[in-house]
């Protein structure tokens, strides 16, 4: 796969290292600290557009899909609403998903173009239970509902659904879906359900020696990649090890911020001087340090 190269002189986003994400062959940027403006770069590098951040809605995810078809979940200013707006690779919105109460704060493709979002429901009394995982056809139909709250053990009276701009917490492989979430006090927890709404697992975000955990990506093939905070050694990140429910660290990968992942190849961003390198590195390609 070759590399793309990507000039930061040709970039209006100063900060754009910082805040960008790499989704099904399109890189998504935003303008840290100010998040006003997001900005859609295509395969061939170039920005396919740009567009503000609503002022009448609180807007909190995006992601691409392969065909270049564009989610932006938001819900308008004191309206206990949830939309997500399907847009095309121009930004020109082309339909729109009403998700009533339940608010969407992450968004994300499968692999059949269909949309996946963790919602919090604005509609709940305290304690009640609701469904974290809604699934929706590109038409706006809801196809389906799982993960309850209180299946995963969160705390139903103050629950967490969180929605930080700029960053993913939800992921898709092709038999999957990943949710990095804080639960409860302490570490966060890295959940997985199957498309037909099975709890697959759950997994303390820590390392085996203690060290604090942040999901960056899952490949294809369900491999999910974490950064390591504080790191001790020379690895920076670790991979799920999930026959022995650990977290288990990697060596060998490139230098750069790891950015999300093109099948099992891990998407590095990589600078140099004016320009910004995407890497394509096979995940395997990655020692990895055995726990005992």
């Amino acid at each position: 796969m070759p590399l793309l190269l990507l000039s930061l002189a040709l970039m209006t986003l100063a900060n754009l290292p910082g805040v960008s994400l790499y989704s099904h062959g399109y890189l998504l940027s935003w303008d840290s600290p100010w998040y006003a403006q997001f900005t859609l770069y295509g395969p061939d590098a170039k920005p396919a557009f740009s567009a503000p951040n609503r002022t009448d809605s609180y807007q909190v995810s995006w992601a691409a899909d392969s065909d270049g078809v564009v989610a932006a979940a938001y819900s308008p200013n004191h309206v206990r609403e949830g939309h997500i707006d399907l847009l095309d690779h121009t930004g020109v919105v082309i339909s729109t998903i009403n998700t009533g109460s339940y608010i969407p704060q992450q968004v994300a493709f499968a692999p059949d173009h269909t949309v996946w979002a963790a919602c919090f429901n604005a509609e709940r009394q305290p304690s009640q239970d609701f469904k974290v995982l809604h699934h929706y056809a590109r038409s706006g139909e809801e196809l389906g509902q799982a993960l309850s709250y209180a299946q995963i053990g969160g705390d139903l009276k103050h629950p967490v659904i969180e929605n930080p701009r700029g960053l993913q917490l939800l992921y898709i492989a092709n038999d999957r879906i990943g949710w990095n979430e804080a639960l409860h006090t302490g570490p966060r927890t890295w959940v997985e359900v199957s498309f037909s709404g099975d709890l697959l697992g759950k997994y303390e975000l820590k390392t085996p020696d203690g060290l604090s955990l942040m999901p960056l990506t899952m490949t294809t093939s369900g491999n999910v990649y974490a950064m390591i905070f504080k790191s001790r050694d020379a690895a920076r990140f670790a991979v799920l090890n999930r026959e022995k429910g650990v977290w288990e660290k990697v060596v060998g990968d490139p230098a750069g911020l790891l950015i999300g992942a093109e099948g099992d190849n891990l998407v590095f961003m990589q600078l140099a001087g004016a320009k910004a390198t995407l890497k394509f590195t096979p995940s395997a390609s990655l020692q990895v340090h055995h726990s005992d």
